[in-house]
């Protein structure tokens, strides 16, 4: 694994979206008002911190300049309290080409414990989530899951090496992979590159990405590790969920693959936050954070900054699950390496919401459905709730929510069953009946 030059570490374990927060010290409460001569000097260190770091300097003086009049006109005179204050300046520090990267972070001063029983403040992107990967499944039909939240810190990155080893090494036999990172803000680019190693059997490293430091005008870059530990998975059919808040190293996870022809990619136009970033403190409350890396992709030769990721496949974040689950089926049974019996993925299929087939929610059509249904012994109460079907039998178990498939076709919970609302010709419900059961229930209220 490349490891950085220590000058680029502290810019390159921050290349993150400022979403998460770990230290040792105990919070409390800051009724502290932000006085004026505080922000004469927090906008002082912004102009500094700018023009010296960002990437583009002709950009960071537009930016610099734009809060100067601004403070200069007392735009910023009456934000006495610390947290609008610091929105107010995020947002200006984005104003001028939407960096995601430029932020102003407010923390409320803290004071290091003092005993062995005070609260311990929990690390988000350390052992309290798992380093990031919060959940490995395997589907019916032996489409293997993950789903990684965060892509940690640099000082976990030993840490998280035998877990992501042995989750690959659980999901060895899948035939098709699915890997979420919907709602991941990003991390640590070394960690992503460690991830992506499992997906080739090169036997030289593959170089990945470049990050050019405006500062120091030098540029490194990241590679696969091709001496990972445990099984690889060069040939395993991949796909990757992606949406608008999929952000920075997140974002580069799927763009390598894109680009590197790995991987399918499923969902949203991502965040578009494609720099490298660093954070510098202003004072003992205040910190600024500043793009100061350009990423420079191996394969384009550019980034997805501004642009964001463009999927393979565009559908909204809801159902990009279901569809990455439906093609990853559709290509197991058309690759059928075990000679698995094609009814059996036909079957699964069934139980997939699509875009094409699955209608609109309609409320007065719901309405509608609502009622008891009884039949053969069997009492189904269906209810309605936040525009949510559910279905309650009489006899046993909780209700469960009924997804629709098709016009009047529901899945029933998380089963392999469906069931269908016939209507007469006059458009009222008149019965629920199974289509993977013989059930057959007639509404009588």
């Amino acid at each position: 694994m490349k490891s950085y030059p220590k000058k680029n570490l502290l810019v390159v374990m921050l290349c993150v979206l400022c979403l998460f927060s770990e230290d040792i010290y105990a919070q409390k409460e800051d009724t502290k008002a932000v006085s004026a001569s505080e922000v004469s000097t927090i906008i002082d260190s912004i102009t500094s911190i700018v023009n010296r770091y960002y990437i583009d300097p002709e950009i960071g003086d537009q930016i610099t300049t734009r809060i100067r009049t601004k403070h200069k006109n007392g735009a910023y005179q009456q934000l006495t309290q610390p947290q609008v204050l610091a929105d107010t300046l995020k947002n200006d520090l984005r104003a001028i080409n939407n960096d995601l990267h430029m932020s102003m972070v407010y923390r409320a001063p803290r004071e290091r414990a003092t005993t062995n029983t005070a609260p311990i403040q929990v690390s988000e992107t350390g052992l309290w989530t798992n380093y990031g990967l919060s959940e490995i499944n395997v589907l019916d039909g032996n489409v293997g899951y993950l789903k990684i939240k965060h892509f940690t810190r640099h000082q976990y990155l030993e840490n998280i090496k035998p877990i992501v080893t042995s989750a690959i090494e659980s999901l060895k036999n899948t035939e098709a992979l699915i890997v979420d990172v919907r709602d991941n803000g990003g991390g640590f680019e070394d960690m992503v590159a460690y991830y992506i190693s499992y997906f080739f059997d090169s036997k030289a490293p593959i170089h990945l990405s470049d990050y050019r430091c405006t500062l120091h005008d030098h540029t490194y870059g990241i590679s696969t590790d091709p001496n990972v530990t445990g099984t690889k998975l060069p040939d395993i059919k991949l796909y990757v969920l992606v949406n608008a808040n999929t952000g920075s190293a997140a974002e580069s996870f799927a763009y390598m693959l894109k680009h590197l022809g790995r991987a399918t990619i499923i969902g949203e136009v991502t965040a578009g936050a494609g720099n490298g970033a660093s954070v510098h403190p202003v004072n003992d409350r205040f910190s600024v954070q500043v793009s100061s890396e350009e990423t420079i992709n191996a394969i384009t030769k550019t980034s997805f900054e501004q642009v964001g990721v463009i999927p393979h496949i565009k559908v909204n974040s809801q159902l990009a699950f279901d569809e990455g689950y439906r093609l990853a089926l559709t290509y197991l049974k058309e690759h059928n390496r075990q000679n698995i019996h094609p009814s059996n993925y036909d079957t699964l299929l069934q139980f997939i919401t699509t875009p094409e087939k699955t209608p609109a929610i309609d409320e007065a059509l719901y309405k509608k459905y609502i009622g008891t249904y009884k039949g053969g012994g069997i009492t189904i109460t269906i209810t309605l709730e936040n525009n949510v079907l559910y279905g309650q039998p009489k006899s046993k178990g909780g209700k469960m929510r009924l997804t629709p498939l098709e016009a009047h076709i529901f899945k029933v919970g998380e089963i392999k069953e469906r069931v269908q609302f016939t209507l007469d010709p006059n458009g009222n419900v008149i019965q629920l009946i199974g289509l993977d059961s013989p059930m057959e229930l007639t509404k009588v209220e």
